[in-house]
C-alpha cells in the first residue's frame, strides 16, 4: 500500500544545448552511439559561424558570355601594356574552344577536341600563351589571337610546369612521366638535349597526376606518391617513392593548398606535406562510394571538392576550411570542374558559376537539413520526456520530433527572438530533424528540455 504522505520523486530535467555545431556530421558511428551535438544527417547548412546558416551554392556568372554548353573552362593571362589581362576561355560540347574577350565570344575552329581539355599558362618565345590538352587529343596552343595544334605531342591527362619543362602524364603510357624540352613545352622530341620520359613500373599503379610542389615534381599514382628530383639537366633526374596507400588515390581531387596537398582516397581525405601523409576529417568516413569524378580546387584558404553522392555526374560539394578545420557539405551542385585565379569559378550544368554561400543553385533554394541523432541519449533504460524546444530561426522552419518510431512535425515562422515549442512527448529514443528550403536561413540557440 502506498504511503499517501510520500510524494513520488520528480524526474530530473536536463537542458540539452546545441550550441556551435562544432562536431558537424559524423558518418563513422552508428546513430545510436552519436552525441546529440553531432549530426547524423546534414546538408546545405554552413556551420562555421556557430549557427546554421545558408549553405554553399552556385550563382550564374557571365564570365563565359552566357554560354550554356561549356564542358571545361580556364583563363588565359597575358601582359598587355604592362598590365595582366585575363581572358576567360572554354571548350564547348562540340569540342571547339572559345575565347571571351571583353564580353564577346570568339569561337576558334582551327582545333577540335574530343574530350574536355585542361590548360596551363606559359610564356613561350617571349609571348604569353596557354597550353590546352586532353587525354584524347594533341596539345594545342592559344596565343591571344589564334589556336594551333602541336604535332607530334602526347595525349596529356595532367601537366605541371617545373624548371621551364612541362611534365605530364599521358593516356597511352600510364607507367611513365613524360617531360618536354627545356624552355619549350611544345617540343616533345626525345634526347639528352630535348625531352624524354621516366618509367615508373614498381607496383604502385598508373601515373595519374603530376604536381609541381616544394621544388619537386610529385607523381600521384593509383596506390602511392612518388617524388621526382628534376632540374634543368635531365641526367640528374631521380625518383623516390614516399607513400604507399592502402586504397586508391583519385587524381582529380589532388590539389595544392598552399603548403600542403589534399586528396581523396578510397577510404577518405588525406593531407600530404611533401614527406608524410595524414588522414583528415575522419568523421566523414569515406565521404562517398562514388569517387571517380571527384575534382578539387583551392581558394582563399579553403579546399573545395565536387563529388558524386549517388553515382554518375558530381552532385555534391565539400568545403573544408583549412585553418578552422570545419567541413561543410552541400548537395545539388553539379560541378564538373573548377577554374579561376582571382575568384573561384566552376562549370556547373554546362554554365559558368560562382561558388558562394547563397543557399541556392542558380536561384533555386536548396533543401537544408540537420538531424539530431535519434537514440536513447546513452540511457536506454529510461523513458525520456521532451518537454519543450527553444530556438531562433530567421526563416520558416520545420522541426520534426522523432520518438520510438514515430514523428510529430511543428512548423515555425521566421522571426527575431527565441521561439518556444511545447512538446510533451515521451519515448525511450528521441531525435530531432530540422529542415528548411528558404534562403536567408539562420538557426541558432537550440535547446531541448528533457526529463528522464
Amino acid at each position: 500500500m502506498k504511503n499517501p504522505y510520500i510524494k513520488p520523486r520528480a524526474k530530473a530535467a536536463v537542458r540539452l544545448c546545441l550550441d556551435g555545431f562544432e562536431n558537424g556530421f559524423d558518418a563513422t558511428k552508428d546513430e545510436s552511439a552519436l552525441s546529440y551535438k553531432a549530426a547524423s544527417e546534414y546538408e546545405n547548412f554552413r556551420v562555421e559561424s556557430g549557427a546554421l546558416t545558408d549553405g554553399w551554392g552556385v550563382e550564374e556568372s557571365d564570365c563565359l558570355g552566357g554560354a550554356d554548353n561549356a564542358v571545361s573552362a580556364w583563363e588565359y593571362v597575358a601582359e598587355v601594356g604592362g598590365e595582366k589581362k585575363t581572358t576567360p576561355m572554354y571548350c564547348d560540347a562540340d569540342g571547339y574552344v572559345h575565347a571571351v574577350k571583353d564580353g564577346t565570344d570568339k569561337k576558334l575552329t582551327a582545333v577540335r577536341f574530343s574530350a574536355p581539355p585542361i590548360a596551363v599558362n606559359y610564356r613561350l618565345y617571349g609571348g604569353d600563351v596557354v597550353l590546352i590538352c586532353s587525354g584524347k587529343d594533341k596539345m594545342a596552343v592559344y596565343d591571344g589571337d589564334g589556336i594551333r595544334s602541336i604535332d607530334p605531342s602526347p595525349k596529356i591527362t595532367s601537366m605541371a610546369l617545373h624548371y621551364e619543362r612541362l611534365f605530364v602524364t599521358t593516356a597511352n603510357e600510364p607507367d611513365c612521366v613524360r617531360f618536354s624540352d627545356d624552355l619549350d613545352p611544345t617540343n616533345w622530341a626525345e634526347g639528352l638535349d630535348s625531352g624524354g620520359f621516366v618509367t615508373l613500373s614498381d607496383g604502385y599503379g598508373k601515373c595519374n597526376k603530376v604536381v609541381a610542389f616544394l621544388n619537386y615534381v610529385y607523381v600521384f599514382r593509383d596506390f602511392g606518391i612518388s617524388r621526382m628530383i628534376a632540374y634543368a639537366d635531365q641526367t640528374e633526374f631521380s625518383v623516390s617513392n614516399l607513400y604507399v596507400s592502402s586504397g586508391r588515390i583519385y587524381s582529380g581531387s589532388v590539389t595544392v593548398c598552399g603548403d600542403r596537398i589534399i586528396f581523396l582516397a578510397s577510404d577518405g581525405l588525406y593531407v600530404f606535406d611533401g614527406l608524410s601523409t595524414t588522414k583528415i576529417l575522419r568523421r566523414l568516413g569515406g565521404l562517398t562510394e562514388y569517387k571517380e569524378t571527384a575534382t578539387g580546387a583551392y581558394f582563399d584558404g579553403k579546399y573545395y571538392l565536387a563529388y558524386s553522392k549517388k553515382g554518375g555526374e558530381n552532385d555534391s560539394l565539400l568545403v573544408y576550411d583549412i585553418s578552422q578545420k570545419t567541413a561543410e557539405l552541400s548537395g545539388g551542385c553539379s560541378i564538373s570542374s573548377f577554374f579561376g585565379a582571382e575568384t573561384l569559378k566552376a562549370v556547373c550544368k554546362n554554365r559558368a558559376a560562382s561558388i558562394t554561400p547563397c543557399g541556392a543553385v542558380f536561384g533555386t533554394p536548396t533543401d537544408k537539413k540537420w538531424k539530431v541523432p535519434y537514440n536513447a541519449l546513452s540511457r536506454s533504460d529510461k523513458i525520456k520526456k521532451l518537454n519543450e524546444i527553444c530556438l531562433e530561426t530567421a526563416t520558416d522552419l520545420k522541426v520534426a520530433v522523432l520518438f520510438d518510431g514515430r514523428k510529430r512535425t511543428y512548423a515555425l515562422k521566421g522571426k527575431s527572438g527565441v521561439q518556444k515549442i511545447k512538446v510533451g512527448i515521451s519515448g525511450r529514443k528521441i531525435g530531432l530533424l530540422l529542415w528548411t528550403d528558404c534562403v536567408g536561413a539562420r538557426v541558432a540557440e537550440i535547446t531541448a528540455l528533457v526529463s528522464m
